[in-house]
Protein backbone atom coordinates (compact mmCIF):
# COMPACT_ATOMS: atom_id res chain seq x y z
CA UNK A 1 0.00 0.00 0.00
CA UNK A 2 1.26 3.62 -0.34
CA UNK A 3 1.75 6.03 2.33
CA UNK A 4 -1.83 8.03 0.82
CA UNK A 5 -3.59 4.23 1.05
CA UNK A 6 -2.72 3.92 4.66
CA UNK A 7 -3.69 7.17 5.89
CA UNK A 8 -6.85 6.84 3.87
CA UNK A 9 -7.33 3.42 5.84
CA UNK A 10 -6.57 4.22 9.10
CA UNK A 11 -9.16 7.44 8.73
CA UNK A 12 -11.85 4.94 7.95
CA UNK A 13 -10.98 1.78 10.21
CA UNK A 14 -10.79 4.31 13.77
CA UNK A 15 -13.61 2.37 15.10
CA UNK A 16 -12.38 -0.97 13.79
CA UNK A 17 -9.97 -3.63 15.63
CA UNK A 18 -7.85 -6.24 14.18
CA UNK A 19 -5.62 -9.01 16.14
CA UNK A 20 -3.76 -11.57 14.62
CA UNK A 21 -3.70 -15.25 15.48
CA UNK A 22 -0.34 -16.85 15.39
CA UNK A 23 2.87 -15.16 16.31
CA UNK A 24 4.89 -15.98 13.70
CA UNK A 25 2.61 -14.61 10.98
CA UNK A 26 2.07 -11.81 12.61
CA UNK A 27 6.06 -11.23 12.46
CA UNK A 28 6.00 -12.12 8.94
CA UNK A 29 3.18 -9.62 7.82
CA UNK A 30 5.81 -6.91 9.91
CA UNK A 31 8.90 -7.83 8.39
CA UNK A 32 6.79 -7.72 4.75
CA UNK A 33 5.28 -4.30 5.89
CA UNK A 34 8.36 -2.79 6.94
CA UNK A 35 10.56 -4.11 3.81
CA UNK A 36 7.95 -2.85 1.17
CA UNK A 37 7.66 0.43 2.46
CA UNK A 38 11.12 0.75 2.54
CA UNK A 39 11.17 1.35 6.58
CA UNK A 40 15.17 2.98 6.15
CA UNK A 41 14.35 5.36 3.77
CA UNK A 42 11.00 6.60 5.37
CA UNK A 43 11.03 9.96 7.31
CA UNK A 44 9.34 11.34 10.25
CA UNK A 45 5.78 11.56 9.58
CA UNK A 46 6.00 8.46 7.06
CA UNK A 47 7.12 6.33 9.73
CA UNK A 48 4.75 7.33 12.83
CA UNK A 49 1.90 6.59 9.65
CA UNK A 50 3.34 3.26 9.26
CA UNK A 51 3.86 2.37 12.70
CA UNK A 52 0.08 3.14 13.46
CA UNK A 53 -1.19 0.96 10.36
CA UNK A 54 1.13 -2.27 11.82
CA UNK A 55 -0.16 -1.72 15.24
CA UNK A 56 -4.09 -1.34 13.83
CA UNK A 57 -3.61 -4.46 11.57
CA UNK A 58 -1.54 -6.83 14.23
CA UNK A 59 -3.35 -5.67 17.62
CA UNK A 60 0.09 -4.96 18.88
CA UNK A 61 0.80 -2.37 21.26
CA UNK A 62 3.23 0.75 20.20
CA UNK A 63 5.52 -0.86 22.44
CA UNK A 64 5.62 -4.47 20.99
CA UNK A 65 5.83 -2.86 17.90
CA UNK A 66 8.71 -0.31 18.71
CA UNK A 67 10.84 -3.42 19.55
CA UNK A 68 9.82 -5.41 16.85
CA UNK A 69 11.16 -2.70 14.23
CA UNK A 70 14.20 -2.48 16.35
CA UNK A 71 14.83 -5.82 15.67
CA UNK A 72 13.71 -5.09 11.77
CA UNK A 73 17.05 -2.84 11.93
CA UNK A 74 19.63 -4.81 13.87
CA UNK A 75 18.81 -8.46 11.55
CA UNK A 76 17.26 -7.03 8.61
CA UNK A 77 14.24 -9.39 9.45
CA UNK A 78 11.40 -10.05 12.41
CA UNK A 79 11.55 -13.69 13.59
CA UNK A 80 9.84 -15.24 16.70
CA UNK A 81 13.08 -15.79 19.38
CA UNK A 82 12.63 -18.55 21.02
CA UNK A 83 13.27 -18.75 24.82
CA UNK A 84 16.33 -20.21 25.95
CA UNK A 85 14.92 -21.33 29.69
CA UNK A 86 17.24 -23.99 31.22
CA UNK A 87 15.96 -27.28 31.68
CA UNK A 88 17.28 -30.04 34.25
CA UNK A 89 17.26 -33.10 32.55
CA UNK A 90 15.01 -35.99 33.07
CA UNK A 91 15.42 -38.02 35.83
CA UNK A 92 12.35 -40.60 34.42
CA UNK A 93 12.44 -41.91 30.95
CA UNK A 94 9.04 -42.69 29.79
CA UNK A 95 9.43 -47.06 30.88
CA UNK A 96 9.97 -45.48 34.43
CA UNK A 97 6.72 -43.59 34.55
CA UNK A 98 4.66 -46.27 32.55
CA UNK A 99 5.66 -48.68 35.29
CA UNK A 100 5.04 -46.48 38.24
CA UNK A 101 1.49 -45.82 36.40
CA UNK A 102 0.92 -49.46 36.11
CA UNK A 103 1.76 -49.55 40.05
CA UNK A 104 -0.39 -47.28 41.27
CA UNK A 105 -3.56 -48.29 39.03
CA UNK A 106 -2.61 -51.48 40.63
CA UNK A 107 -3.24 -50.35 44.53
CA UNK A 108 -6.43 -48.26 42.97
CA UNK A 109 -4.68 -44.79 43.18
CA UNK A 110 -3.19 -44.46 46.45
CA UNK A 111 -2.34 -40.81 47.79
CA UNK A 112 1.76 -39.85 46.51
CA UNK A 113 3.32 -40.74 49.75
CA UNK A 114 1.73 -44.50 50.36
CA UNK A 115 2.63 -45.67 46.97
CA UNK A 116 6.38 -44.11 47.40
CA UNK A 117 6.45 -46.80 50.64
CA UNK A 118 4.95 -49.53 48.58
CA UNK A 119 7.77 -49.03 46.57
CA UNK A 120 10.10 -48.75 48.93
CA UNK A 121 8.74 -51.63 50.31
CA UNK A 122 9.42 -53.73 47.60
CA UNK A 123 12.70 -52.42 47.06
CA UNK A 124 14.28 -53.69 50.26
CA UNK A 125 12.58 -57.24 49.80
CA UNK A 126 14.55 -57.44 46.83
CA UNK A 127 17.46 -56.15 48.48
CA UNK A 128 17.15 -59.17 51.46
CA UNK A 129 19.23 -62.26 51.06
CA UNK A 130 16.41 -64.92 51.30
CA UNK A 131 16.44 -66.88 54.31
Amino acid sequence: MSLDEIRAFLKASEGVHFAGEKKEEIYAWVSRCLRAQNWDQLGRTARSLVRRYMEKMTGLSRAQITRLITRYGEDGDVRVKRSRRHRFAPLYNPADVALLVSVDEAHETLSGPATQKILQRQCLRLRRPAL
